[in-house]
C-alpha cells in the first residue's frame, strides 16, 4: 500500500502561501511566539524538566525496575501489563504527557520491550500531569483546584479502561522479564538523564512555540472564525466559541483549557476533560519524536486512541460536574483569573535554562561526529 503524499507542485503552492501568510500576519505571528514563549517558562519547563530527567534515571538504573515490578504486580490482574511497563504507567501520569513516551522509547532502544508493546502502550501512557491538571488547569483557569482534581479522576479512570482493552494482547508479546539494569550504570547514569532531559526539554518547547505561532496566524487570517461560525452552524447548541476553544485545543492544549475554561459551562468542564486525553496536534508530535527515525514503533493505535482517550475523559467529566460542591460550581461558573502570563524573571530564567540545556548538548553532538 502506497503512502499518501500531496503532488510536488502543490506542495510548492503551499509553501508559497504560507510565506505570504507569514510576511502579511507577522506581527501576529511574533506574538504567537511570544505566547508560546510565555507558556514554556510559566507552565512546560517549571513542572516538566525535572520528571524528565528523573525518567532518565529510573530507565537506566534498578530503582526503575523495582517500580515496575511493583506496578505491574499490583495492577496485574486487573490490566495484566507487562513488567516493564510499571515505570512508565506510573510516571505517566505523574510527570506529564511526553515523560511516559519517553521511557517507552528508551525501554524499546534498549530492548526492554518490543516496538509492538511500545506500540500499544502509547496508547494509555500519555497522560498530563496532576500539577497541570490540579494546579494550572483547576485553580489557575477554573478557579477551583478541586475541579482539576475531578479532571485528573476522569483521565486517570480513562487510562485504566483503555489499558484494560489491551489485556488480551500482552498474553501474546514476546515480552518477558527482562534483565535488571546495571547498578554501576547509576553512577552515569544521572549525566545521561540530564543530557536526555535536555534534548527533550528543547523539543517540546520547539512544539509548544511553533503550534502557538500556527494557531495566531489562523486566528489573525479568520480561519478559526470562519470555521467555528460554520460548526456552530451544524451544531447550534454548542456556539462559536465552544468551537473555537475545541479548535485551539486541538492545536495546542493548554491554550484549548483556557479558552474551555473561559465558557464557564458544564460543556465547556467536559471540553477541558476532552482535550487533556487528546493531548493536542503539538503533544500527538512531541510524543512522535521521543522516538528515533529507525524505530519500528507504529502511531497507528496512538492516533486512534487520542480520540477515544478523549471521548471518555470527557463523557466523565461531564458526568463528574453533577459531584463538584455548590461553592466550587459557583466558582467555576463564574470568569475567574486564567494562567498570568510569566514574569520577565521566569522568563529570562527559562531563557537561561534553554541555553544551558542546548551548551549540554554540543559535547555529545560533537562527539558523534568523530
Amino acid at each position: 500500500m502506497k503512502k499518501p503524499h500531496i503532488p510536488a507542485g502543490a506542495a510548492a503552492l503551499l509553501s508559497v502561501a504560507a510565506a505570504a501568510l507569514l510576511l502579511f500576519y507577522s506581527r501576529q505571528v511574533a506574538q504567537g511566539v511570544i505566547s508560546g514563549l510565555q507558556t514554556c517558562g510559566a507552565i512546560i519547563i517549571p513542572s516538566l524538566f525535572p520528571f524528565m530527567i528523573l525518567a532518565g534515571l529510573l530507565s537506566c538504573s534498578p530503582a526503575g525496575d523495582c517500580l515496575s515490578r511493583a506496578v505491574s504486580f499490583s495492577l496485574k490482574h486487573l490490566l495484566g501489563i507487562p513488567q516493564a511497563l510499571g515505570a512508565a504507567f506510573f510516571l505517566s501520569f505523574i510527570g506529564g504527557f511526553p515523560v511516559g513516551a519517553r521511557i517507552l522509547s528508551r525501554l524499546a532502544e534498549e530492548r526492554k520491550i518490543s516496538p509492538q508493546t511500545a506500540s500499544y502502550a502509547l496508547c494509555f501512557c500519555v497522560n498530563a500531569g496532576p500539577s497541570f491538571l490540579v494546579s494550572a488547569v483547576g485553580a489557575g483557569m477554573f478557579g477551583s483546584a478541586t475541579a482539576g482534581l475531578w479532571l485528573l479522576l476522569a483521565q486517570v479512570c480513562s487510562s485504566f479502561i483503555i489499558a484494560a482493552f489491551f489485556k488480551r494482547r500482552w498474553s501474546r508479546s514476546p515480552d518477558g522479564a527482562y534483565p535488571a539494569s546495571d547498578p554501576h550504570a547509576v553512577h552515569t547514569g544521572f549525566v545521561e538523564a540530564v543530557k536526555s532531559a535536555s534534548a527533550g526539554i528543547l523539543t517540546t518547547c520547539a512544539f509548544v512555540v511553533a503550534f502557538s505561532a500556527i494557531r495566531s496566524l489562523l486566528e489573525a487570517a479568520g480561519a478559526f472564525s470562519a470555521l467555528s461560525v460554520l460548526l456552530s452552524r451544524l451544531f447550534p447548541w454548542m456556539g462559536p466559541a465552544f468551537f473555537q476553544a475545541f479548535l485551539a485545543g486541538v492545536l495546542e492544549v493548554t491554550n484549548g483549557c483556557m479558552a474551555a475554561s473561559a465558557l464557564h459551562t458544564r460543556l465547556g468542564f467536559a471540553l477541558c476533560g476532552f482535550l487533556i486525553s487528546f493531548a493536542s496536534l503539538s503533544i500527538i508530535g512531541q510524543v512522535c519524536a521521543c522516538f528515533p527515525t529507525g524505530a519500528k514503533v507504529r502511531f497507528g493505535p496512538f492516533f486512534l486512541s487520542r480520540l477515544v482517550h478523549g471521548g471518555i475523559t470527557g463523557i466523565l467529566a461531564w458526568i463528574f460536574w453533577g459531584f463538584l460542591p455548590p461553592q466550587v460550581l459557583a466558582a467555576v461558573s463564574i470568569p475567574s483569573p486564567t494562567l498570568s502570563a510569566s514574569a520577565p524573571n521566569a522568563m529570562l530564567s527559562s531563557f537561561c535554562l534553554i541555553c544551558m540545556c542546548t551548551i549540554l548538548l554540543l559535547p555529545s553532538r560533537e562527539a558523534q561526529r568523530l
